[in-house]
């Protein structure tokens, strides 16, 4: 009866273990709803669409697939925000991801839009995306900075190469004196540093109306997004300028939400971003080719600047880039050093500067 009675107890405690196991299991599984958001629309920009496409359902999946968690994402796409305000946003936690150009916050995130100081590096998105991320492995701080805005960089992909779309055609620097053109931000002063050309900020879900009213009569932008706002409809002309590829598009999450998320879910995030920086960089690279294919099919005419003009452009910017760094120096953050590594990653990779020469011998610092 003794054996018994212990066999008993025995089960019984097995029982109540296995019990508390589970409300245990239980109660460590969690749902999770995150609202991710931008301030333009989803699909004719590459990092939203594949943030939408890719990012978002995958992330959905192989949570519910590899944890005992759930996450849900709520997609506010050029909905509830401007695409001045997101940082802010995502900041006061409206949104818990957003997804943001830098040139949008010329201020507050300068140093993630760089690339405005150091053109006509790379057309190849894939290629910028490579050794953007390599020097940003050697200069952590440079993403980190976004910390005082209680969020971390998550990543960002690269856009195509900045051209230019326009009402009038030109094949000349010089040709563009007289004109009103318009540009977002940071990439202002490519047109500020040409003499005589009126400079107008602007943003792409304003841009249609403009170019249709006169208000301005082109347009800084790569060719995807030039199609797919469908710009080619009030002007015509469209010129490949070399400008480069940029990796522009942030996409941030609040501080307070990554900390409540568990190890699980952060290591599935952590290693899909990676994958649509990737993805949104190789769309990119297509969409550039089809872009132009299109516009031409359309009626737009298409020109490629010159090599002898890429290079009157870059020596009206010499001197810029070494102010620019200057300033971000003056604010803790190594730019002096980070674009000499930059550049120098650029040309490990097999890049030739074609304007080094002429813009880039002044990061003397």
């Amino acid at each position: 009866m003794k054996t018994s009675h212990l066999k008993k107890g025995s089960t019984f405690a097995a029982a109540t273990a296995i019990a508390f196991a589970v409300s245990i299991s239980l109660a460590s599984a969690a749902s999770f709803t995150l609202k991710i958001g931008s301030g333009q629309p989803m699909k004719p920009l590459e990092p939203i669409n594949q943030a939408n496409y890719y990012f978002v359902p995958t992330v959905e999946k192989r949570v519910a697939a590899e944890t005992s968690h759930k996450i849900k994402f709520i997609k506010l796409w050029s909905t509830v925000s401007s695409p001045f305000d997101v940082l802010e946003n995502v900041q006061k936690k409206l949104f818990d991801i957003g997804l943001f150009c830098a040139c949008f916050e010329p201020t507050k995130t300068t140093q993630l839009a760089f690339h405005y100081y150091l053109p006509m590096v790379t057309d190849d998105p894939v290629t910028q995306l490579k050794i953007t991320r390599k020097t940003y492995a050697e200069f952590p701080e440079w993403e980190a900075d976004t910390k005082r805005f209680n969020q971390t960089v998550l990543g960002a992909p690269a856009f195509s190469s900045y051209g230019i779309g326009t009402t009038f055609g030109w094949k000349k620097v010089t040709d563009l004196a007289g004109h009103k053109l318009a540009g977002a931000g940071l990439n202002l002063p490519w047109l500020k540093l040409l003499s005589d050309v009126t400079v107008i900020q602007t943003n792409l879900n304003e841009a249609y109306n403009s170019l249709q009213s006169g208000v301005y009569e082109g347009v800084v932008i790569f060719p995807p997004a030039w199609k797919g706002f469908k710009l080619d409809e009030p002007a015509k002309f469209y010129t490949e300028v070399g400008w480069g590829a940029t990796t522009l598009y942030q996409m941030t999450i609040n501080n307070d939400t990554w900390a409540k998320l568990p190890s699980g879910i952060k290591k599935i995030i952590n290693e899909e971003k990676e994958t649509w920086m990737v993805k949104a960089s190789e769309l990119a690279r297509k969409k550039y080719d089809s872009s132009l294919i299109a516009l031409k099919k359309d009626g737009s005419t298409i020109y490629k600047l010159p090599y002898d003009q890429r290079a009157a452009m870059a020596k009206a910017y010499d001197g810029w880039a070494n102010d620019e760094a200057k300033k971000l120096d003056a604010k803790g953050l190594p730019a002096s050093k980070l674009f000499r590594r930059y550049l120098a990653i650029a040309e490990e990779a097999g890049i030739k500067l074609p304007h080094k020469s002429v813009s880039y011998t002044h990061l003397t610092l």
